[in-house]
């Protein structure tokens, strides 16, 4: 059977965000031959995710349809969340009174400032949790990112839940004062405000945040800041600011720990350290560790699906932040009841994920 290769319209090619993919139509993919999928592997326009037994999300341009129609393909809609199910969580502008409320009441160990302004002009606001957290010092500094795919909402409710017991419990629980004691603890709890509101992948541009860093096994090699999303931006210059040494991302979709590389089949320098570090989270968060899909829970990002400007390779090879990526929820926006349970089963692998910063 002819493969046909083209899309009916590459609605992205002239916009300034080029060396970026946008995403105006998105499926889930059935089984597809290996000629077909080598070929959408790739097309720079197109984005694959998720890849589950033969099928896998995938995002592009407007006439995506039409291609996979043309080429005979079985597709169905991505599920989206109804009006209902996204009004149980809390709005950005909820989620940054929140913040500012833990500010004011423990000042002494947090420290609330934006990073930047997204699309559509809301702060992308990190909160910092430290003992005398106003001060920068030459204590290890540590970050995590939620919700850099505004449709993947358990990593930022995890993170508020994270924070709030760090806040409440400094100088009650020993290992939470250690922590804040030791270290320097940064989190970004959305990195794609506006795509949260609206429960969309991409930022208010169409653009995949998770693909708009600079690769270095890409053309797009250079570590610089042109030509990309705010969210992307914004996320560089606050790393440029800081020594992180040791960091997450958070995801959803699915339930493993994804260690590097994601661009490239080659194996990481510190494998053994990173698979360690990695096997260590999922063994405290017991759901992830009992994966039926990944052994132990964890898995080579490279070996899943390749990642072409992924923050987490960005973050290791350019900055020399050692970074893995976690898929908290096989639902990327569970019911409201469900946070609480995540959170839970993820509260000890995240203490132990900060501390593992002492053995780098």
């Amino acid at each position: 059977m002819k493969i046909f290769t083209s899309l009916v319209a590459l609605a992205f090619s002239t916009s300034s965000m080029a060396s970026s993919p946008m995403i105006e139509e998105s499926f889930r993919v059935n089984q597809v031959s290996p000629e077909l999928f080598n070929i959408i592997k790739h097309r720079p326009e197109l984005i694959i995710d998720h890849v589950k037994d033969g099928s896998f999300e995938l995002y592009g341009p407007k006439g995506l349809s039409a291609f996979l129609n043309k080429n005979h393909v079985q597709f169905s809609a991505l599920e989206t969340q109804s009006l209902i199910q996204r009004s149980k969580y809390p709005t950005p502008e909820e989620i940054e009174k929140d913040l500012k409320a833990i500010s004011i009441k423990f000042p002494a160990i947090t420290k609330l400032y934006s990073i930047g302004k997204s699309t559509k002009n809301r702060d992308l606001w990190v909160i910092k949790l430290s003992k005398n957290a106003k001060t920068d010092d030459s204590r290890p500094e540590f970050k995590f990112v939620a919700n850099m795919h505004g449709d993947e909402i358990v990593g930022r409710e995890v993170m508020v839940r994270f924070i709030k017991e760090c806040t409440e419990n400094y100088g009650k629980d020993p290992r939470i004062t250690n922590l804040l004691d030791k270290f320097q603890i940064h989190i970004l709890v959305s990195m794609n405000p506006d795509g949260a509101a609206v429960s969309t992948r991409a930022n208010a541009q169409q653009i995949d945040l998770n693909r708009d860093f600079p690769d270095f096994s890409t053309a797009d090699n250079q570590d610089i800041s042109t030509n990309r999303a705010p969210e992307t931006q914004a996320v560089m210059k606050w790393q440029s600011d800081h020594k992180f040494r040791l960091s997450a991302n958070f995801h959803g979709g699915a339930e493993v720990i994804n260690y590097p590389w994601d661009t490239i089949p080659d194996k990481f320098a510190n494998e053994d350290k990173i698979k360690d570090i990695s096997l260590e989270y999922a063994h405290n968060a017991p759901y992830i560790a009992a994966s039926t899909t990944f052994e132990n829970g964890i898995t080579n990002g490279f070996a899943w699906y390749e990642v072409n400007g992924g923050m987490q390779d960005w973050s290791i090879y350019y900055r020399k932040d050692l970074q893995v990526t976690i898929e908290l929820s096989d639902t990327k926006w569970p019911d409201y009841s469900k946070v609480d349970y995540y959170y839970e089963q993820n509260r000890t692998a995240l203490m132990g994920f900060i501390e593992r910063i002492e053995t780098l």
